[in-house]
């Protein structure tokens, strides 16, 4: 009886605080966040411990975090992605890899091991959503030009902070004894589980849930809704992922149905109250006697991502058209760290776990107040940065943002790159077939020779001579889609390596060479800083990148040389 009234009261301070740190936080004008994370502290076993049962905290922490992704889920949308384009998956992927680079090195840099370098690199390339749209609803500029391109960011994030939670999840929050195909199979279920679920559940499950619920009212809808958060929770939780994540499928299937709005409209409140409850949950696990400890980590940290943050973004909407107006607005409003760091931080359960939820809760605290602050002084950044910008900097930002408007253009949906590749398909793909259809006779003519008793010499002369045959009509269709893709090359290559109207071939020729060749310098030398930097696997891709562009550069040398020998060709 004892031990149920203590629960009962544990309970009640946690419903009570929880409201404590909502109001004040709302008079204060301040993200609901911060005083959740902060009067949680104040309530949990490290300070006045009131709330000092650890299971009650961790059951309403993994509750909370469930629905939580619920309602990400609820408001994700693969259409808004499409209409994005190219625009908004470029700036956020680039934003979220010098954050996770910036993150990883200042964790090594404080001695913490590779496995945590990691977690804190997720934890800083991530824009909190939820506390970015409370503070703009706040201050009354959800109305901004740049709100719809910042939204679509948000959701690229949602999406790779869920395949964080999986791989994090998948591995049990412990990399240091995870081999390589460890982390690729962890990568490839992430990605199998997503994939399969909105290629082949998602509308069919929406499908069969609107014919079983046609006749039920509105609340009946909610309990279904609610049963397929549990059901597809539990079936992450079989198979070895994240309960949240099945969350977030459960709300995408939500999202799709025709009534969703008023489904999200009526489960709002519920999910808002334990949304809540996870916060809080989070702040009873900050130790702050851990946070005074570290608080040269916690302090580098929140600086690095408010510098690191503000300057990509702001550099980077401002170069791809934003206007630096509005370039300043995106800045200032995402410089926030939020739920999905504190969730990665949660999964983390060695020695360093309760540091990387002191420091993450710290840096969502101080960023949220940072964020305020910046969006209250626009102007006056405005004026301190046409001051202090350089004419030669502002100049060359200008040249980069006409460059990559066109770029944007031509890559869009609707620009003429996808046309023309469109056009080119067409041709190709019988040709792409023939080949496919040679290789695979190829292969079935070397297994039947293989299977024939021949002697090993005879074996090896007609496996040779299948060789030879194959490789004439090869070539042959090899050269007709070379012949085929060479109005796509050169619209890439003239997409890319674009330059000044009236300038002339040599000078192009000469461009083109030095920046290709500097292209394949730095593709040579970069797996060499990797190593250095110890940085993750998944970046060993960027060598290849760089030698693609290097190859698309030496085609525009090609197509200029060609263009070239035609003009004097003709003047002769």
């Amino acid at each position: 009886m004892v031990q149920e009234t203590t629960s009962v009261l544990q309970f009640s301070f946690f419903i009570l605080f929880a409201l404590l740190g909502t109001v004040v936080s709302i008079r204060l004008r301040q993200p609901y966040v911060v005083g959740l994370l902060i009067f949680g502290m104040l309530a949990g076993p490290h300070v006045l411990s009131l709330v000092s049962d650890t299971g009650l905290i961790l059951t309403f922490s993994e509750l909370g975090a469930i629905l939580l992704l619920f309602a990400v889920g609820i408001e994700f949308s693969i259409v808004r992605i499409l209409k994005s384009s190219f625009w908004a998956v470029f700036v956020t992927a680039f934003k979220m890899s010098v954050l996770f680079i910036i993150g990883y090195e200042a964790a090594l840099y404080f001695g913490l091991d590779l496995t945590s370098a990691l977690f804190v690199g997720a934890m800083l390339s991530i824009t909190s959503t939820a506390i970015l749209f409370k503070i703009v609803a706040q201050k009354g500029m959800q109305k901004n030009k740049i709100m719809p391109l910042l939204f679509s960011m948000l959701i690229v994030e949602d999406i790779a902070a869920v395949a964080a939670l999986t791989f994090f999840s998948n591995l049990g929050g412990d990399l240091s004894t995870a081999t390589y195909e460890d982390k690729v199979y962890s990568v490839l279920i992430s990605l199998g589980f997503l994939g399969a679920f909105y290629l082949l559940i998602r509308k069919p499950a929406a499908n069969a849930i609107v014919r079983l619920t046609s006749t039920f009212s509105e609340e009946v809808m909610i309990f279904v809704s609610f049963s397929l958060c549990l059901v597809l929770s539990m079936a992450a939780a079989y198979f070895g992922l994240s309960p949240a994540i099945g969350a977030f499928l459960a709300g995408s299937i939500v999202s799709s149905l025709p009534n969703s709005r008023r489904i999200e409209r009526e489960i709002k409140p519920l999910l808002l109250m334990f949304a809540s409850l996870f916060f809080l949950s989070l702040g009873m696990q900050i130790d702050p006697l851990v946070i005074l400890a570290n608080l040269p980590f916690a302090l580098a940290l929140t600086g690095l991502f408010v510098l690191v943050c503000f300057l990509s973004v702001y550099s980077l909407l401002y170069i791809t058209g934003a206007g630096s107006h509005n370039a300043l607005f995106g800045a200032s409003a995402m410089v926030v760290m939020g739920e999905f760091s504190l969730l990665i931080a949660s999964l983390a359960k060695d020695e360093h776990g309760p540091l990387l939820i002191a420091a993450g809760s710290f840096g969502v605290i101080a960023t949220a107040i940072i964020s305020s602050f910046l969006l209250d002084r626009q102007q006056k950044l405005m004026e301190i940065g046409h001051k202090q910008m350089p004419g030669a900097l502002r100049q060359g930002a200008r040249s980069l943002s006409l460059y990559f408007k066109g770029l944007i253009r031509d890559f869009s949906p609707s620009g003429s790159f996808w046309r023309i590749s469109n056009t080119c398909w067409g041709c190709m793909r019988a040709k792409l077939g023939r080949l496919a259809l040679i290789g695979i006779l190829m292969v079935l003519a070397r297994l039947a020779i293989g299977l024939m008793d021949f002697t090993g010499q005879l074996q090896a002369e007609l496996r040779a001579a299948v060789l030879i045959v194959g490789a004439f009509p090869i070539a042959y269709f090899l050269f007709g889609l070379l012949k085929d893709a060479r109005p796509v090359l050169d619209l890439l290559s003239r997409t890319i390596a674009r330059h000044r109207r009236g300038a002339k071939d040599e000078s192009i020729i000469l461009r083109d060479l030095a920046i290709a060749l500097g292209l394949i310098f730095a593709s040579i030398v970069l797996p060499e800083i990797e190593s250095v930097l110890q940085l993750p696997g998944i970046f060993s891709f960027a060598d290849e990148l760089l030698f693609l562009f290097a190859l698309i550069f030496l085609w525009d040398v090609y197509r200029h040389s060609r263009k070239l020998g035609m003009k004097k060709g003709g003047n002769s």
